[in-house]
């Protein structure tokens, strides 16, 4: 344990901050893939769930039929699984189909089948649409079906303010201290694929026409039998044109440039692919990423923007206010995707990560996290894997112990007044520290284990788990008037902006690519 970290838990004690929970926010995106008849539904997104482009709750991702569900910003981890819950239940009891509980996508035999998002006729809505036009061009459509969590965690001002050193500029701190929990997370995220990756096997339909690394399940599905998060291979949501990137996250300045940089380097293939066809936009432009959320990492430092406002501008102007994580599956034996012990796991790795040692990355530690990342990613419940920890080869197991023994300090440090959380979060850990010792507790042994001994396929163990998740909505009996109430008032808002006299769309996209400072 390093001094600085020491350092910090004492200084978190110190300052009446180790109880983080008083001084914490955390927001939930759940993507789920609406299913027709065993593949992807082709039918419009249900009216009764409200309007894409203006329902604060329910939206859609990349497809027309690929969910995402949206909580406020809350206080607590059982405040916003239970609003997650309230979203998940409306979802259920207003749309018929299946709601898919995994990441990997049920089977699509034909991709040009798989409808691109829709969002009306006004400018905003053609510019989501158009992104995603451009995702299908770059990449193909059946990439973008997957679905995951993407979990929100900030910390508010008070705790920021009660650290910094005297005469620095909050915000500043608040950069540097967002950006060394980044770093610090990138470096030990395999772990977090280990413990809860969710995806060892796909349809054969994912993969079709597509060099892969797979074996034979059956005679619909691949797998590898160690593999832990396929959704986060190569053959899942990845860039080959943002491979030589190496965004460090070393300070806001430089991270700001290299996006920048992504956003106005023409990338040769894309160039190939054009701008328009037949008189159509085809993608915002030829650059290796057309919009800031298009450039794929395990986790980014955000701001709220408002509307009309570039994400880029509003952080480099404003600073970073959360971080999201992006590399976490959906559970498929949890009906909400995550469970509170889950998230206290998360949320206690974040904090020891925000604890720990402020180090810069060099690109050969970057090429090095990339490496522990493919191999957990496709043989990580391999007991003989080896782990790379600054250049050096350290069995997986031993590696995961260190970094559960570096949470459990960063756990011992909370006040006892915080009894609950500590409690919370040392039950956490101890699950953990089961799935090490047995990987097959892990969600993706779990998931290959019952496939296997039911003589099962993707589908038919998908089919089952939504099932027994449309029975625990369906007892559910809490009050979802909020949300019938923003559906409808969706459905005005989205009426209201048809309706309104915009500049031709050229001109807006020439506008809006003009935005970038």
């Amino acid at each position: 344990m390093s001094e600085s970290f020491k350092e910090t838990l004492n200084l978190l004690k110190d300052s009446d901050l180790s109880d983080f929970s008083k001084f914490s926010s955390r927001g939930i995106e759940k993507e789920s893939l609406r299913v027709f008849d065993k593949t992807i539904s082709l039918t419009d997104h249900p009216t009764s769930l409200g309007a894409t482009l203006t329902n604060q709750y329910i939206t859609t991702d990349f497809s027309e039929a690929l969910l995402e569900l949206i909580t406020n910003k809350k206080n607590s981890i059982d405040e916003s699984l239970s609003e997650l819950e309230d979203v998940l239940n409306f979802v259920f009891k207003n749309c018929s189909e299946t709601i898919w509980p995994s990441s990997v996508p049920c089977t699509i035999e034909d991709e040009n089948k798989i409808r691109i998002a829709e969002y009306g006729s006004s400018n905003s809505g053609r510019l989501k649409n158009l992104y995603r036009k451009g995702l299908s061009e770059r990449y193909g459509s059946m990439m973008q079906c997957v679905s995951g969590i993407h979990y929100n965690f900030s910390l508010n001002d008070e705790f920021f303010l009660k650290l910094a050193p005297q005469n620095t500029s909050l915000q500043e701190f608040k950069n540097e201290s967002y950006l060394s929990l980044v770093r610090n997370f990138r470096r030990n995220a395999w772990l977090l694929l280990y413990l809860f990756g969710a995806s060892p096997i796909v349809p054969k339909s994912f993969i079709a026409g597509r060099q892969n690394f797979l074996q034979n399940l059956n005679d619909q599905d691949c797998y590898l039998e160690n593999a832990t998060c396929l959704r986060m291979s190569e053959l899942g949501y990845m860039s080959n044109a943002q491979d030589n990137l190496f965004i460090a996250y070393n300070n806001l300045d430089e991270y700001v440039e290299n996006l920048l940089y992504a956003l106005k380097e023409k990338f040769p293939r894309y160039e190939q692919i054009g701008i328009e066809k037949e008189g159509e936009f085809i993608q915002i432009n030829d650059s290796i990423i057309q919009i800031e959320n298009e450039y794929y990492s395990s986790i980014r430092p955000k701001r709220i923007v408002g509307s009309g406002e570039r994400p880029i501008n509003a952080l480099k102007e404003k600073g970073i206010e959360y971080v999201e994580v992006r590399c976490m599956d959906n559970n498929p034996f949890e009906p909400l995707g995550i469970s509170a012990e889950t998230s206290h796991f998360l949320e206690a790795y974040l904090m020891t990560c925000l604890a720990d040692e402020n180090k810069f990355a060099s690109k050969e530690e970057i090429v090095e996290i990339q490496t522990n990342w493919q191999n957990v990613v496709k043989d990580g419940r391999n007991p003989d894997l080896n782990i790379l920890v600054n250049g050096k080869e350290i069995n997986i197991r031993d590696a995961a112990n260190s970094i559960l023994e570096k949470i459990k300090i960063f756990n011992s440090s909370i006040t006892d007044k915080a009894d609950n959380l500590k409690t919370n979060i040392t039950n956490s850990i101890a699950l953990q520290e089961k799935k090490i010792e047995n990987s097959d507790l892990t969600p993706s042994g779990k998931i290959l284990k019952i496939i296997k001994d039911n003589d099962m396929t993707w589908t038919d163990f998908n089919l089952e788990l939504y099932e027994e998740h449309k029975r625990y909505f369906s007892s559910l009996t809490k009050n979802l008037s909020y949300l019938e109430e923003e559906a409808k008032t969706s459905l005005v808002k989205f009426n209201e902006l048809e309706k309104e006299e915009e500049i031709p769309f050229a001109d807006f996209l020439k506008n809006y690519l003009n935005a970038l400072n």
